[in-house]
């Protein structure tokens, strides 16, 4: 028996007729449902759709020669009809079609192979041109019998991108996994540290001095623990309290012939909390301390797709017991590949204060832990940060490619990032975060640079006083807030006091990356930001501080940096740029030989500038007097072939420069060098010290670190003339033991004697690990870290700004247009732009028929906007801004209508359609761009979208509305088999496959 002539036969006993699967919208062919007098042109016999016509791909050839050639995108001339007299309203729709299919057809090109930069640039160019000719005619065209929206259409548009409050909250890493009454390891011994809290309104701190000792022989459990901590602030009449925090992770079941079981209850695992008050500043120190290393690092098989990931939790706390809520376990969707980013604390027994620390011991959730390890944190690789408790579902940090510690032991990461992390969107294909972790690796702020199309990043430094200065480069636009800087139709510089004044600065050309430079102040507000424009492609390497905040950036370049006075060498040439603590440049160097060159590490000390540069690969260290404000060079020196490796890490220290990396030459400084450890041979780590007037002396000396595999790209990090190194390594070295195919490794090497004074070696997901970076951090380590508490003071209020908290920029924008009076105004981010005076900014733009309110984010401390209409009558569309500066995607606000109508017209059964225009989003981006492949498919995949609109669009024209069909004709015949309906027909064609021996 047939299975179909079944699913027929409930079919027709639900009394409908045709495909059970649905129709595609858009069709030509009339639909069953709906009858002549649905259609609000009146008739169902409209003209036919351009999208069908049999000779569509030879009219999509010539479209696009069109447009290319300069003719408008929008043409009601080129619009046909098969149909005589028809409503005007197909022939506006048809030209908008026509304006979206060119397009369509200019990005489709842009995606072909052998795309040469010039031709991208064209089709750049003309896209560009396209979607503002194609936003306008949407604006300022009026319809019959629909009324259109570019995006969306909502009665309630909220962002979804929040701003900081006041979270006087701090939820500590889990330390136990024991009985909540049980003894902690994390409390034994001697535990001591002191809290410290700056009341408002007076001077004096007040400091508590907690040590476990005084508990006497009370078991140190996680409630007796927490009611010690919490009598001591009471007798020293703090506000403040700790609390218990319980965390329950997914209980382990299994399916099995449709029965699913539970093999392991989820486990419970307990941490500290700290209750805090606003009017209480709180911080944290211990007398006993060492320095810590910081790795970054990636971990897992970028061939391997994992399988989807199960990670909800949830959790409750108190002061003295805990209780955990039933959870649900959550699938999401598999990230891209199998690779994570991660963050390892080292402790160390160096520069130890005070009495010795415990030994590092392996926290709740660690995998692959290693001796010495004190914090593993998981980089963001979900739509929102993974610390809180989402489910991973892409793996945004792409990878961490830089770190710096700051003075109190917290951390700096620079990542690349593809998607959306700590809740902020990003604008484009890739941007540049900056994060910063306190040392027990909690996650306190995220920055985002803000690119339109791609950035990637390099390099940190962070400055005496807590400045942090980050480089990299970005292709397409970069609003840098300068009043007096005009912007092209990229959104890049344009010349100035020239005939032209749009004439490009070189560098305009869109496929082009760009240097720039941005500095941060220490509570992680942008200071400035600036953007190093040469005419072919530069790419920083380094980036140091020196007196006074200047910074200090090299890199390499393929053309003349503007301002250096150079000719270009050949090949690429090394450059470094200075910058004042305001910005301004104070010197463009360029210098290279006829092959490729290329700065790869600056060191200041004091007023000279010591800067390591590969040569035709070889490493020259020079250094430079800054005194009189442009570098004079003191010193230079061939310090030999780097061999296909790398220089990773510099430092000044008691006399001697100190240069670190990977080498595959064995002789590095040449044969009067002193090696105090060999090499292993291939590629080994290397650390080397020569004098700082850079003179060859007896005292210049080379020390390798590796074994019999390859031990290539090694991160190096300096300390007191004791080299750090991570790395990956895929063979022996003595005195470690081999785990996976490539371990990470990492090791303490004192150039001067070449001992190696500790070493480990650690695995990963797939047995692949890949060290990224190093840092290490001066007093880093404490007992604090045992406890899963910060040094320094707790973070209670980060700053409110929008530019801050998003990738908004000062001076993106979007519009606002009033569809009953076609007035457009243009809304701007200010530098200090927060949700309260963007909230006012649209109020009043609207002239009042909004109400715009900040609302809190529902289970987070953060501020977002919810924009509703004013009144019954109020409407107002929002639409992107400018290519480039656009502020909408940034904050989370989709482009569209907002309406009471928006609602009510969408789900309306009312047949009065041909008496009132229907509502109607198009979902239009008016930011998309060219600039990068990403781009290319976003921008196919947006058009598509939109074009498929259209589609419904004609079909409300031609045949009306199939919902208000359904609700007010009898005895219906068409539409979509009901869910009950469709189960009991699978029931049976199942049970009919198992009789007939078909399944």
């Amino acid at each position: 028996m047939d299975t179909t002539l079944l699913t027929d036969y409930f079919n027709a006993k639900a009394g409908i007729t045709g495909s059970t699967s649905g129709s595609t919208s858009g069709s030509s062919s009339s639909p069953t449902g709906p009858t002549k007098s649905n259609s609000p042109t009146g008739t169902d016999t409209g003209p036919s759709a351009p999208w069908n016509a049999s000779d569509a791909a030879a009219q999509d050839t010539t479209l696009l020669n069109d447009v290319m050639q300069g003719q408008a995108f929008i043409k009601t001339s080129r619009v046909t009809s098969d149909v005589l007299n028809a409503d005007p309203d197909y022939t506006k729709l048809f030209a908008l079609y026509q304006g979206l299919d060119a397009l369509q057809q200019i990005a489709t090109a842009a995606q072909a192979k052998n795309v040469s930069p010039n031709q991208l640039a064209a089709y750049q160019r003309r896209f560009t041109q396209g979607l503002t000719e194609v936003q306008s005619y949407i604006s300022g065209t009026n319809y019959n019998h629909v009324q259109l929206t570019s995006g969306v259409l909502t009665s309630d548009l909220q962002n979804t991108v929040g701003t900081a409050r006041t979270n006087s909250t701090y939820v500590a890493q889990n330390i136990s996994t024991a009985s909540l009454n049980s003894p902690v390891s994390a409390f034994a011994g001697n535990v001591q540290f002191t809290i410290t809290a700056q009341k408002t309104g007076t001077k004096t701190p007040i400091a508590v001095n907690i040590n476990l000792a005084d508990m006497g022989a009370t078991t140190r459990s996680m409630p007796n623990v927490v009611s010690y901590i919490n009598d001591q602030l009471k007798a020293a009449g703090l506000s403040t309290r700790f609390a218990v925090n319980s965390t329950t992770s997914d209980p382990i079941t299994t399916t099995f012939n449709g029965v699913t079981k539970t093999l392991s209850q989820g486990q419970t695992s307990y941490g500290l909390k700290i209750n805090g008050v606003s009017y209480e500043q709180l911080s944290f120190s211990a007398a006993s301390s060492a320095d810590s290393v910081y790795v970054t690092q990636t971990t897992g098989d970028p061939t391997k797709t994992p399988t989807s990931t199960s990670s909800s939790t949830s959790s409750t706390s108190s002061s003295s017991s805990t209780s955990t809520s039933s959870t649900s376990s959550t699938s999401s969707t598999s990230p891209e590949t199998d690779v994570t980013s991660q963050l390892l604390k080292f402790q160390t027994t160096d520069n130890a204060t005070g009495s010795a620390l415990a030994p590092a011991k392996s926290q709740v959730g660690d995998t692959y832990w290693v001796a010495g390890e004190s914090v593993q944190t998981q980089l963001p690789a979900t739509l929102a940060d993974v610390n809180k408790g989402t489910t991973q579902s892409t793996n945004t940090v792409q990878d961490a490619v830089a770190t710096a510690a700051g003075s109190d032991g917290s951390l700096y990461v620079l990542a690349n990032v593809n998607g959306t992390t700590s809740d902020q969107s990003i604008k484009g294909s890739q941007d540049v975060a900056l994060m910063k972790y306190d040392s027990a690796g909690n996650l306190v702020y995220t920055r985002m640079l803000g690119a339109s199309d791609t950035a990637s990043g390099y390099a940190l430094a962070v400055s005496n006083d807590g400045k942090v200065a980050i480089t990299g480069t970005v292709t397409g636009a970069l609003n840098i807030d300068n009043p007096s800087t005009t912007l092209n139709q990229y959104g890049l510089p344009v010349a100035t006091g020239v005939a032209n004044s749009t004439a490009p600065l070189s560098g305009s050309d869109p496929s082009t990356p760009d240097t720039f430079v941005t500095v941060f102040n220490a509570d992680g507000t942008e200071n400035w930001t600036q953007r190093l424009t040469a005419s072919a492609s530069d790419q920083p390497t380094t980036i140091a501080f020196g007196s006074n905040d200047a910074v200090y950036v090299g890199g390499k370049t393929a053309s003349v940096m503007p301002g250096s006075g150079a000719s270009a060498a050949g090949g690429n040439d090394a450059y470094v740029v200075g910058f004042s603590a305001t910005g301004q440049k104070t010197f463009v160097q360029q210098t290279g030989t006829a092959n490729s060159d290329s700065t790869a590490q600056i060191a200041m000390d004091g007023s000279n500038m010591y800067v390591a540069a590969l040569q035709n690969n070889q490493i020259v260290l020079t250094s430079y007097d800054l005194s009189s404000g442009a570098p004079v060079q003191t010193g230079s020196r061939d310090l030999g072939g780097i061999g296909g490796g790398n220089i990773s890490g510099i430092s000044v220290y008691n006399g001697q420069v100190y240069l670190g990396g990977s080498t595959s030459n064995a002789s590095l400084i040449g044969a009067t060098a002193n090696v105090t450890k060999a090499a292993s041979g291939g590629y080994d780590a290397f650390a080397l010290s020569v004098s700082a007037n850079l003179s060859s002396t007896a005292s210049d000396t080379v020390a390798y670190y590796g074994g019999a595999g390859n031990e290539q790209n090694a991160q190096v990090a300096f300390s007191n003339g004791k080299a750090w190194i991570a790395g990956q390594t895929n063979g022996d070295i003595a005195g470690t033991t081999k785990i996976g195919s490539q371990d990470g490794y990492l090791a303490e090497l004192d150039v001067a004697t070449g001992q190696v004074l500790s070493q480990a070696r650690n695995s990963g997901t797939d047995g692949k690990v890949a060290a990224t970076s190093i840092a290490v951090a001066s007093g880093g380590s404490s007992v604090l870290d045992r406890l899963g508490l910060p040094q320094g003071s707790v973070l209670q209020t980060d700053t409110n700004l929008i530019t801050a908290n998003s990738s908004v920029r000062a001076g993106d924008q979007f519009y606002m247009i009033d569809p009953s009076t076609g007035v457009k105004k243009t809304i701007t981010i200010d530098a200090n732009e927060t949700m309260a005076t963007l909230s006012q900014k649209i109020q009043r733009a609207s002239s009042y028929n909004l109400n715009v309110t900040v609302t809190k984010v529902l289970g987070k401390e953060e501020d977002q906007l919810t924009i509703k209409p004013a009144n019954g009558s109020s409407q107002m569309e929002f639409l992107s801004g400018p290519a480039g500066q656009d502020a909408l995607a940034g904050l989370g606000l989709s482009a569209g209508l907002v309406s009471n109508a928006a609602d009510a017209t969408m789900n309306s059964s009312s047949s009065n359609y041909t008496k009132s225009q229907k509502l109607m989003g198009l979902d239009f981006n008016s930011s998309l761009n060219l600039n990068s492949s990403a781009n290319i498919a976003s921008a196919l995949a947006s058009l598509k979208t939109t074009i498929g609109n259209v589609h419904k669009i004609y079909t409300y024209l031609r045949y009306g509305d199939p919902q208000a069909s359904s609700s007010k004709t009898s005895g219906n015949t068409s539409g979509a088999v009901p869910t009950y309906l469709t189960n009991q027909i699978a029931n049976y064609q199942a049970a009919l496959a198992r009789l007939t021996g078909s399944g």
